[in-house]
């Protein structure tokens, strides 16, 4: 699996975000979301967290928690860009 730039992982977030109708926090350091149910963040680092339903992911590679926050929302119903 080839990493996602940080530039990248934030543009993902940012349609999550759109697709949720959140308010996405976003500065250099971390990114994230959050709503009743669900919550997502991304750190520079490399590493981040999502909690949704019985899915809880803590400092996780942000590739593998936006795969699973993504797989969250489409079970959910949510269209997501492709």
């Amino acid at each position: 699996m080839t990493q996602t730039t940080w530039s990248e992982l934030r543009i993902r977030v940012a349609r999550l975000g759109a697709a949720l109708d959140v308010v996405v926090r976003s500065d250099p350091e971390v990114c994230g979301l959050s709503g009743t149910g669900f919550h997502l963040s991304l750190h520079h680092g490399g590493q981040g967290d999502c909690t949704v339903g019985r899915l809880s992911l803590i400092d996780c590679p942000n590739d593998l928690v936006l795969m699973e926050f993504e797989r969250w929302m489409r079970g959910e119903g949510h269209v997501l860009e492709a």
